[in-house]
């Protein structure tokens, strides 16, 4: 069992990926998101939807490293805590107590759509940007539920890795190939005809594998091509969400007793914000802003705007890249 502070949940939608090529898929959009070398993870399925929890396998697999994690039974497979507690909801949001903490979840049609975790039960400003991020409207912070462990997990999961293909097929290849031997060994002994017919059989055995290997090369060449689509779409992405961006520069405004007269982003990472404040102390805001790791060459005009306002130009910084939290 991994505890859920161990882990980053990702919701992948696998409705327009043909279903023998969605493993491949969400094990792409596993890496593009996990945070370190050597992931490890978990799907559970909801219909073309995956919950997936992603975890740093390399640190699970060594006992000595993390001896607080409790493996399974069968080695190298482990289930998320959140599998383990409670049932999955029709609609809304709620809080479960986890062994290492508090995780917020927000169900959608069954669906687990947004899954965050708190080392304590999360604040107001923290708890409302959950909400809001997962598609509801804010609310109070409701009561930590203690929820029952279970036996199984809530819903049928499966693991996924790059050998899965290799590991599925090995359990059909190797008894056909021994059995393929122990006949070509009887053949040697019979008659021509059987040699002969022995001899037709590998020539089909070969133009079959043939094609299989063609089948596997054109699926490969399908899996880079939208790998490269992939990437192209991930690009287009600002480095922080518009939403955490209003989010932080309104607290950090609060702060200085300022507000947002007017918000504005000409490019993902552009930045500029008319305030408006009592007494404009660009100074006080400029540091305010470098300090929130998000921003980058912060600049501020003073009375451009009007009276008692100032416009603040900055650059937006990838939040992962200067230490920025997690699930």
């Amino acid at each position: 069992m991994v505890s859920r502070g161990w882990c980053l949940f990702l919701r992948v939608d696998c409705g327009t990926v043909p279903r023998k090529r969605r493993a491949d898929f969400v094990a792409t959009a596993v890496r593009r998101a996990a945070p370190f070398p050597a992931p490890g993870w978990r799907i559970a399925w909801q219909g073309d939807r995956a919950m997936v929890w992603i975890w740093p396998q390399d640190q699970l697999t060594d006992p000595g490293a993390q001896p607080e994690i409790a493996q399974t039974a069968a080695p190298q497979r482990f289930i998320p805590e959140t599998l383990l507690r409670g049932a999955p909801q029709a609609d809304g949001v709620e809080l479960v107590r986890c062994s290492d903490g508090v995780e917020a979840r927000a169900w959608r049609d069954g669906c687990l759509q947004a899954n965050s975790w708190w080392p304590e039960t999360p604040d107001v400003p923290a708890w409302e940007a959950f909400c809001r991020g997962a598609g509801f409207a804010p609310q109070a912070v409701p009561a930590v539920a203690d929820l029952p462990w279970r036996e199984e997990p809530w819903t049928v999961t499966r693991d996924l890795s790059l050998n899965t293909a290799i590991q599925q097929s090995q359990r059909w290849a190797i008894p056909a190939a021994c059995a393929l031997v122990v006949l070509a060994a009887a053949w040697q002994a019979g008659a021509l005809l059987r040699l002969e017919l022995a001899r037709h059989a590998v020539t089909s055995q070969i133009a079959s594998e043939s094609a299989r290997v063609s089948d596997i090369l054109t699926q490969r060449n399908h899996a880079e091509d939208d790998l490269a689509a992939i990437h192209a779409l991930l690009a287009l992405r600002p480095p922080v969400p518009q939403v955490e961006l209003m989010t932080r520069v309104g607290q950090l405004l609060d702060k200085q007793q300022a507000r947002i007269v007017r918000w504005s982003m000409p490019d993902p990472r552009t930045l500029d914000v008319t305030v408006s404040m009592p007494a404009p102390n660009p100074r006080a805001l400029v540091l305010a802003f470098q300090q929130t790791g998000l921003f980058t060459d912060v600049g501020a005009d003073v009375g451009r705007g009007g009276e008692n306002q100032l416009i603040i130009h900055a650059k937006v910084v990838s939040a992962r890249a200067n230490g920025g939290n997690g699930a």
